[in-house]
């Protein structure tokens, strides 16, 4: 996949999203009462809420899947690059059941032993283990059901990406997700004003438009690599 091509992909998944936002706020807009716009407005912070989560992790994931179609391997890609690719073996290690195979009789329940021999068995096959592909996971992407400013960050930061160039915006996506999840769960049944709501739109398209752009400049500039 070139930049051109990635940043298309972006464009457009952005495009549709925010055309959809759009369009029922113009409707919102033909409304006469204001007491009926605000109603209305309830109903399109669930729509923008759903679009700010759903384009963050079309983005994020889109930069994954473009960095392993790169089809380089571990021992040139990013630490965090390198670590999200070897999750795998990082679990096997991690996997206190396994047993040194010359001691898993004679010694079945030294654990010290056992973690040493993971340690050593990782050492040993080092050098195969770093030639390996890249190959991020579906499951790196995880927004936690609700992307809340600390989700964002974790799921930045397994991508190597700056994880808190979000940061001043953290008390309006908060306030966007608290408002979503009130409505969705039926704790809020009051109008939505245009001051509020402008505040929160502004935040998720700042938000939106933030990682397109950093994640096209990173793909673009392969901060994927180690030493980018």
């Amino acid at each position: 996949m070139n930049v051109a091509d990635f940043r298309a992909q972006l464009e457009a998944e952005y495009t549709w999203r925010l055309d959809e936002i759009r369009f029922f706020q113009n409707q919102c807009s033909a409304i006469q009462s204001e007491g009926d716009q605000g109603k209305f407005r309830r109903a399109i912070v669930l729509l923008l809420y759903a679009h700010f989560e759903g384009f963050s992790k079309f983005a994020l994931a889109l930069y994954a899947d473009a960095i392993n179609q790169e089809g380089i391997e571990c021992n040139a890609a990013h630490h965090a690059i390198a670590a999200a690719s070897l999750h795998d073996l990082f679990v096997s290690l991690r996997d206190g059941t396994r047993k040194a195979k010359e001691f898993g009789n004679q010694l079945p329940d030294d654990a010290k032993l056992h973690r040493f021999a993971r340690d050593r068995e990782f050492l040993e096959r080092a050098e195969v283990i770093m030639s390996r592909k890249v190959e991020i996971p579906d499951g790196l992407i995880d927004m936690e059901s609700n992307l809340k400013p600390v989700v964002l960050r974790k799921n930045l930061y397994r991508l190597g990406l700056p994880y808190d160039q979000f940061s001043e915006l953290d008390g309006d996506v908060d306030m966007l997700l608290e408002l979503r999840n009130k409505i969705s769960h039926g704790e809020s049944k009051s109008g939505v004003t245009q001051h509020l709501y402008d505040k929160l739109f502004s935040a998720a398209t700042r938000v939106m438009t933030g990682i397109t752009a950093g994640v096209t400049q990173a793909f673009d500039e392969r901060w994927f690599l180690k030493g980018a």
